[in-house]
C-alpha cells in the first residue's frame, strides 16, 4: 500500500509540475455513411497512429482485439481538439480530412488506460537497489546505521529487491565509489557496476560528530549528516542528490552518534523513495542513441535534425563525437524499441539497428 500511494502521489505531483505539453496532432482522412461516421472514423485513425508511437509494433498485434475494444471504439475521449479540414461525397461516402490533437500527456485518458492494460513499459518494474553509504564518527563504523535505515525506508515503501550489503562488499572502499563520493563521476558507478546486479544506486557517506551533553539528564548529544546521490547505473544519470542533518540522544557517546546516523539516513531514505517515484511517473525518460561507423559528421548531423523531428521526442542533442562513434541523449516519452522501429523505417537517412537495451539503441548509419 505504500508503494502504490507514494507512486499516485508522485505521479500527481510530476503531471502538475511538468509544463511540456505531450499532445500529438495528425491529419488524417475519415470515411463513413454521414458526416458523423466519417469524423468518427478520421478521430479512431488518429488514435491508432498516436498508440502505435507508443507501443511497439509486436504488442499491437498480440493485443489488437484489446486495443478496438478498449481504445479504438472509444477514441473520441482520447482526443483533445480537431478540425474538418475538407468534406466531399465520394462513391457513396463522405470523406472528411481532419487535424486532430490527441492528448497523450502523463495523467490523459490515453495513456491512463494504455498503462492499465500494461501495453506500455513505464514506471519501475521492481528495479534491483544498491546502497553504498560510507560512515565515520571518529573511525569508520563497520556496521553502517544510515545505509541500514535508507535500505529500510526502501523495503517498507515497496521495493522488494534490494541488493545483499554483502553482494557490495567488493566496491565498497574502491577508488571508483570514492570518485562517485568525492568527486561526483557518476561514470564510475557505471563501469564499476557494469557486470552487477544493479539498477539503481544510493551513493553517498555520512558523519557524525559530538554536539554536547546534559549532565542533568546524564545524556549526550550527536549531530549526523549523510550526503548521497541516486544514480541510473546503465547510463550514470544522476535522478537526486541532496544531504540531510539529524540529531540523536543516548546515555553514551557512541550509540548517540548511531542514532544520529539513523534518523539522517530515514530522512534519506525517505527523499529516495519520493524521488524513485518521480522518475517513475514520469513517462519522459533519458535515453541514449549510439552509433557507430559513422565516419562522416555531416550524416551525424543530419541523424540530429532527424532525431528531433520523431514523434515522442522532445530534445535531442550529441554528446560526444570521435572515431566514428557518436553519442546522442535522447528525452523520449515512449518505449525503445517503438523509436528503434521509428529509426530503423525513415527514408531521409538508411539507419541499421543493432542493438537495443532498455536505455540505450545501438544503430549504425550508410
Amino acid at each position: 500500500m505504500n508503494f502504490l500511494r507514494f507512486f499516485v502521489v508522485a505521479a500527481l505531483f510530476w503531471a502538475v509540475q511538468c509544463s511540456a505539453v505531450f499532445a500529438q496532432e495528425v491529419v488524417v482522412d475519415g470515411r463513413g455513411i454521414s458526416r458523423e461516421a466519417a469524423i468518427h472514423d478520421a478521430l479512431r485513425q488518429a488514435v491508432e497512429q498516436a498508440v502505435g508511437t507508443l507501443v511497439n509494433s509486436q504488442t499491437l498485434v498480440q493485443n489488437y482485439m484489446v486495443l478496438r475494444d478498449e481504445v479504438y471504439t472509444k477514441s473520441q475521449g482520447f482526443v483533445s481538439d480537431y478540425s474538418v479540414l475538407t468534406e466531399k461525397w465520394l462513391n457513396g461516402e463522405v470523406v472528411v480530412q481532419a487535424r486532430v490533437t490527441v492528448d497523450a500527456q502523463p495523467n490523459s485518458n490515453l495513456m491512463t488506460k494504455l498503462q492499465r492494460l500494461k501495453l506500455i513499459d513505464v514506471g519501475l518494474r521492481d528495479p534491483r537497489i544498491g546502497v553504498v553509504i560510507t560512515e565515520h564518527y571518529v573511525r569508520p563504523i563497520p556496521d553502517p546505521a544510515a545505509e541500514t535505515a535508507i535500505i529500510n525506508q526502501l523495503a517498507e515503501a515497496g521495493f522488494r529487491r534490494m541488493v545483499e550489503p554483502g553482494q557490495l562488499a567488493r566496491i565498497r572502499h574502491s577508488d571508483a565509489i570514492k570518485a562517485v563520493i568525492n568527486q561526483g563521476d557518476a561514470l564510475a558507478a557505471v563501469r564499476l557496476l557494469s557486470n552487477e546486479p544493479v539498477d539503481y544506486l544510493i551513493v553517498g557517506e555520512a558523519f557524525a560528530e559530538y554536539a554536547g551533553a546534559d549532565s542533568g539528564y546524564n545524556v549526550m548529544s550527536c549531530r549526523a549528516r549523510v550526503e548521497a546521490r541516486l544514480i541510473k547505473v546503465d547510463t550514470g544519470e544522476i535522478i537526486a542528490a541532496q544531504g540531510f542533518h539529524s540529531g540523536g540522544i543516548d546515555i553514551t557517546e557512541f550509540t548517540a552518534a548511531k542514532k544520529s546516523l539513523n534518523n539522517a539516513g530515514k530522512a534519506a531514505g525517505k527523499f529516495f523513495v519520493d524521488k524513485l517515484m518521480a522518475y517513475a511517473a514520469n513517462p519522459e525518460k533519458g535515453l541514449q542513441i549510439k552509433v557507430v561507423s559513422a565516419n562522416d559528421y555531416a550524416v551525424v548531423n543530419l541523424l540530429g535534425r532527424l532525431l528531433r523531428q520523431q514523434t515522442g521526442i522532445t530534445n535531442a542533442f550529441l554528446r560526444d563525437y570521435q572515431q566514428g562513434t557518436a553519442m546522442f541523449d535522447v528525452n523520449y516519452s515512449g518505449s525503445p524499441d517503438v523509436l528503434a522501429e521509428q529509426l530503423a523505417g525513415m527514408t531521409e537517412l538508411p539507419v541499421k539497428v543493432i542493438e537495443i537495451s532498455n536505455s540505450v539503441i545501438v544503430v549504425s548509419v550508410k
